[in-house]
């Protein structure tokens, strides 16, 4: 592995996990008044067209962190409008 592909693993790796304490927080509290609806679904546009340009560059580490935020940006809409429903 080069430098070039340890700094984009470590860029995916930590850019993934700023999402996981907001995750963790609203599953434990039950709090999603706070959480932002139009940030998440930008970042599910944003992560959609950054993992087009990595599928399409075939940018492994940038594949998976966009494919990952999408996941956790998805599950937190979904609770966040489950949670917010019943309110």
């Amino acid at each position: 592995m080069d430098l070039t592909e340890l700094f984009g693993w470590l860029a995916s790796i930590f850019t993934t996990i700023i999402f996981l304490p907001q995750l963790i927080k609203a599953f434990s509290t039950k709090m999603t008044a706070d959480i932002s609806m139009w940030m998440l679904v930008l970042s599910v546009i944003g992560n959609g067209f950054w993992f087009a340009h990595a599928s399409l560059s075939e940018n492994t580490p940038l594949l998976v962190c966009a494919f990952l935020i999408i996941l956790i940006s998805i599950i937190l809409i979904v609770f966040k409008y489950i949670n917010e429903r019943v309110v």
